[in-house]
């Protein structure tokens, strides 16, 4: 586990997103119970899934009040933006959040290729949408959307994404754990 502010630390560092803004939109989430809040000289302390939320919401870019809903959407959003019954096969991620918190495993404990091969990967956070999407080394590109969306269409005007490559995803995740 990490503290929040050696997350907000590594993210400014890694990813280059301004650690007070990190702070505002991890006290909204925290005041929405999505991400654990400390106590009296005891500091929140993060596991990776609540790192890659974090690192999900702030490249989303939502206005301040809006963070709790981008949190919930990352939770929610399907490949493709499959509709996923029970009994779908369990190599299909459930959702972009647990995509990443996968990606995050095999970056402390994959193997040199596994942990290579996500090095090369490009993760993209949508900012007027709910989507997500992650180009790979081979040039595949898999996008999450809402369940019921359609990933292959745009849904504002223009399209505009924060950007994280696999190199710096990769460090930031070594770095915390």
């Amino acid at each position: 586990m990490a503290t929040l502010n050696a997350v907000l630390d590594a993210i400014e560092r890694h990813i280059g997103f301004p650690r007070s803004r990190g702070y505002s939109v991890a006290r909204r989430l925290q005041e929405a119970e999505l991400l654990p809040l400390g106590g009296p000289g005891y500091a929140p302390e993060l596991e990776q899934r609540d790192v890659c939320l974090l690192l999900a919401v702030l490249m989303s870019a939502p206005k301040l009040h809006e963070a709790p809903d981008h949190a919930r959407a990352y939770a929610a959003m399907t490949p493709g933006g499959a509709v996923l019954s029970d009994d779908a096969p369990t190599s299909i991620p459930r959702s972009a959040l647990e995509y990443l918190e996968v990606q995050s495993e095999v970056a402390v404990g994959g193997s040199p290729e596994a942990i290579q091969d996500v090095r090369g990967h490009r993760f993209e956070f949508e900012h007027f949408w709910r989507g997500f999407s992650v180009h790979t080394p081979e040039g595949a590109v898999t996008r999450f959307v809402l369940p019921g969306a359609l990933a292959s269409h745009q849904q504002a005007p223009h399209r505009i994404a924060g950007v994280v490559k696999g190199e710096a995803f990769v460090n930031l995740v070594k770095d915390l754990f």
